[in-house]
């Protein structure tokens, strides 16, 4: 794992670049009133402190997978411990495609049925899981070299209309890391939980580098701070929270004359719909693997013709946006079993098929 691993590191920074600027600030302004930096902050180091220990354990297991890094404990272990994981991964991408069809909807085809949109969605997802990982690791490269410029143009034009008056306080006078037990911070997670698990489940021929992956980590944070931040210097705290969208709205208000186009909107959001596209598409074939691996007797084609069907089934099947947020609420317990408990056991689990092998090793 010590060679190579710019694919890995690439798809790890698309897959959280396509939900960053989505719900995450939303949950954040409703999490916390000042000091939302800390709170970023926090939550990163959380994140990057479980990345650290998860790769650590792939690492010392040398080329196994997390399945079979559990699967060394007894035959049931793996089953009973990536349950909650894989129910998790169902539900988070049944919200990231619903939402992202619900934005759709919203601010370019208001005539278009929902169902028409989440068809496409689904089929563009199907095809690029049917491709394989090593396919959506070189799609990864090509759309960061695509849509990094635009997306990036656009951050930059949204500092237009930025009152620098709405970062104070910088620190709230009676400031706690109470927000941490908070429901809409425990929420704002999902960006950090779902998007490196695909991690424990590349071949070979993906390898990782925690060099690289630390600096794909790095450039995330930037990214986490703007999200927030970009709302809250454009509209305030008080008017930031009352929208569903922020960044949307903030972007909306940019008002560019040498531009051919009315709204930059547009950059952003289909700069945004092609990472979370792969995300998608990586959380699929994540599950489409432990499917695999837990019912091999299903055919590759028919598991994944299957999966999709009823994935699409259970997003028609949502009745609406209020719905879809008590959803995000309610497996708050697998977010963080997924974002925490995985990881460490990961890591235990590695550390100790590591230390057995060197206990073999000193025998023989």
């Amino acid at each position: 794992m010590a060679k190579g691993g710019l694919q890995s590191a690439v798809m790890y920074v698309v897959c959280h670049m396509g939900l960053i600027f989505f719900l995450y600030p939303s949950r954040f302004f409703s999490a916390m009133q000042t000091g939302h930096w800390i709170g970023i902050v926090f939550s990163y180091a959380v994140q990057m402190t479980v990345v650290f220990l998860y790769i650590m354990g792939l690492r010392f297991a040398k080329n196994q997978t997390v399945i079979d890094i559990f699967r060394s404990a007894g035959r049931v272990v793996p089953w009973i411990v990536l349950l909650p994981a894989f129910l998790y991964l169902v539900v988070a991408f049944i919200v990231t495609i619903r939402a992202y069809s619900e934005m759709l909807t919203l601010i370019f085809l208001s005539n278009t049925p929902l169902w028409a949109i989440l068809l496409l969605l689904f089929l563009v997802a199907f095809v690029m899981a049917w491709q394989g990982i090593g396919s959506m690791a070189r799609t990864a490269l090509l759309l960061a070299i695509l849509f990094s410029g635009p997306l990036l143009f656009v951050l930059y034009l949204s500092f237009q209309n930025v009152d620098w008056y709405y970062a104070l306080p910088f620190v709230g006078h009676k400031q706690t890391f109470t927000f941490i037990t908070d429901v809409e911070f425990q929420v704002s997670l999902f960006v950090y939980a779902g998007g490196f698990f695909f991690l424990g489940l590349l071949p070979v021929s993906i390898p990782i580098n925690m060099k690289k992956m630390a600096i794909g980590g790095l450039l995330l944070l930037p990214m986490y701070l703007l999200s927030v931040y970009l709302p809250l210097l454009t509209f305030g705290q008080s008017t930031a929270e009352q929208y569903e969208f922020p960044m949307l709205m903030t972007i909306d208000t940019v008002n560019v004359t040498w531009l051919m186009f009315d709204r930059i909107t547009i950059f952003f959001l289909l700069s945004l719909m092609a990472f979370a596209l792969l995300y998608m598409a990586v959380t699929l074939w994540t599950l489409m693997t432990l499917t695999k691996k837990a019912l091999p007797f299903i055919p590759d084609p028919y598991g994944l013709i299957g999966l999709t069907i009823l994935l699409f089934v259970i997003s028609l099947a949502i009745p609406d946006w209020d719905f879809l947020k008590q959803l995000q609420i309610g497996i708050i317990p697998l977010r963080l079993y997924i974002f925490i408990v995985i990881p460490v056991l990961t890591f235990i689990m590695g550390w100790r098929l590591k230390n057995k092998a060197n206990r073999k090793a000193e025998v023989s």
